[in-house]
Formats: C-alpha cells, structure tokens, sequence
C-alpha cells in the first residue's frame, strides 16, 4: 500500500488517496496506521478528505499536520511520544465520545430537508417543528448527522441552523455527510457543524440506538 520516500533519512510511506471515495481515504490511513508506521503521509485532492484523514490519525494516537501544496492536500501523521488515553475513546469513530444515558438516542440521523411522503411543504414545517422542539428539550442524542437534503439544514440560507446550533453548544455533535456538501457544491456555504464520512457513520450507527427521520 502506498510508496515510500526518504524523510529526514527516515523511510516515509506515502498513500496517495487521490479520488477515492468517500470513506477509502479514511480506510487506507486506518490500514497505515495499524500497520503501527510511526510516520506516514496521505495525500488527497479535497479540503473534506483531508480534515476526516487528519481527525482520524488525531483520535488514533498520531499527531496531525495538513500542508495545501498546489491544489493537494498533504497529512503527515506521526506517532505522539505520549499518548493519554480517554475511556471513552473509540478510535474507528475518529470522534471524541461522552457518556449517555442509560436507553439515551446516541445517533439521530436527518435524510432531507422533510419527513414524510406526502406534502413537502408540511413534512418541511413538522421537521422544524421537532427540531425547534429538540433544541430545547432536556434530553438530546449525541449526535446529529445530516445526509442527502438533510446537509442543506446547517448551510447558508436554512431556518434550522439556529436550533442546530443551540444543539451543539448543548454538547451535541452536529456531522454533515461530507459526499452530500460536495455534490451540492455546497461546502462553502456550511455555517454549522463539520463534515463527516461514511466510515464514521457506519461506526456511530453500529455503536448506539439510531434514529433515522426522513
């Protein structure tokens, strides 16, 4: 995997994850990383891939550096001298956990910008209502992940970014699917929460009870 260049007269292994969907980028460095290199380069052609690449070499016991060279992106991952690990800490989810409540919703998940399959305009009103409702209930998941039309909530323009935010100073993490912000060209235009990947969507819906309103 990858190809090795000379570092500071060290061997440096390079993963040139150029093109690769969406989560290939974050799988070829959690192979680097398993392999246990104490250095080791990825390259990348999008500002997404590169900030889900350096997340993940962060929560796996790495420091994270991103150099932006001509249009590509270069994370150069190196093992911490010292690495204080958290209880909480689940690697494959390249996110900080906290505790939940015992039968607490750990992932909702918001496919659209409405629920339900008659009207748009009323699936559109109960959606705000619920999430209007949630930003201000005692009780919350731990994160909120925004796939397909649902990304649009936490861009420029959306009525749900407040609520959304007012979730997130609550503690809850907000992820937009990082594909879905590309396809609608919309990744300048995020005002609330980061992009995620389909890696770390799977992991969080394989750790928890997941809610999927769409």
């Amino acid at each position: 995997m990858g190809q090795r260049t000379e570092s500071g007269g060290s061997s440096l292994r390079e993963i040139d994850a150029r093109g690769k969907p969406c989560p290939q980028p974050v799988l070829l460095t959690k192979e680097a990383a398993d392999q246990g290199d104490d250095e080791f380069r990825v390259i990348l052609d999008n500002e997404g891939s590169a900030q889900n690449v350096l997340r993940f070499v962060q929560n796996t016991g790495y420091s994270g550096e991103v150099i932006l060279d001509n249009g590509t992106w270069k994370v150069t991952a190196r093992k911490a001298t010292e690495q204080k690990p958290t209880p909480d800490s689940n690697p494959d989810l390249a996110v900080t956990t906290c505790d939940m409540t015992p039968a607490g919703l750990r992932t909702l998940i918001i496919q659209g910008e409405y629920l339900g399959n008659g009207s748009i305009e009323l699936g559109a009103r109960i959606l705000a209502q619920l999430l209007n409702t949630l930003a201000v209930n005692e009780r919350h998941p731990e994160y909120i992940v925004l796939m397909n039309g649902g990304a649009k909530l936490a861009c420029e323009g959306s009525e749900l970014v407040e609520p959304l935010r007012n979730l997130e100073e609550k503690g809850v993490s907000v992820l937009v699917c990082g594909t879905c912000l590309n396809f609608f060209e919309l990744n300048d235009k995020l005002k609330i929460g980061r992009p995620t990947n389909a890696y770390e969507v799977v992991n969080l819906m394989l750790d928890g009870s997941t809610v999927i309103w769409g």
